[in-house]
């Protein structure tokens, strides 16, 4: 992940995403009712503002915004059929934080698709996340006040939660500034 750069000049908090189609974010927010019971637990993403994250770039300076724009139409990126596959939450096993769906389809191209905006990011100067490139779409996050048992209770009831197969085409990787507000993150595409 990346750290805060240690600057003065003006930043943005920035991430790279495949957005997704209204039918797709109705089936996930039918994942989460079905889910519903464990509420408790967790907090619910907003379905409007759901997408596939590809890279995290943090706060950003602003000065940066232009170059990777142009390194990402500088990319060749097919459209990939995706589909919606099962639930999973990280970590893997211990105290769960995140609940998401998987994805199934052409998840080689996801792949090559990560790598080349890699190219880019780092290409600007920017880190790139180290850990291993997990596609998913994030549903919840645990709150600080859920306990062990409610979260224990979530982790068991996702193995009985499958996602309709939905699939669709990818369109083109999108630049998303995110601002962070006490109503939740406000999403604005860059390019």
């Amino acid at each position: 992940m990346s750290q805060p750069l240690p600057t003065s000049e003006p930043t943005l908090r920035l991430f790279i995403a495949l957005d997704l189609p209204d039918e797709v974010r109705r089936e996930l927010r039918d994942v989460q009712m079905r889910l519903s019971a464990h509420s408790r637990a967790v907090r619910w993403s907003d379905p409007v503002g759901m997408h596939l994250t590809l890279h995290f770039l943090g706060e950003t300076p602003e000065r940066l915004v232009e170059p990777l724009l142009a390194g990402m139409r500088a990319i060749t990126a097919p459209a990939l059929r995706l589909s919606l596959d099962r639930l999973g939450c990280f970590p893997p096993t211990g105290s769960l934080r995140v609940v998401w769906v998987g994805l199934s389809g052409d998840l080689a191209g996801l792949a090559t698709l990560y790598q080349s905006l890699a190219g880019v990011v780092q290409s600007v100067g920017l880190p790139t996340d180290p850990r291993p490139f997990t596609p998913h779409i994030t549903l919840a996050r645990a709150r600080p006040e859920a306990t062990p048992a409610e979260l224990r209770a979530l982790r068991a009831a996702l193995p009985a939660v499958i996602p309709q197969p939905l699939a669709w085409q990818s369109e083109r990787p999108i630049l998303f500034r995110s601002q962070l507000t006490p109503r939740g993150a406000i999403y604005t595409p860059l390019g």
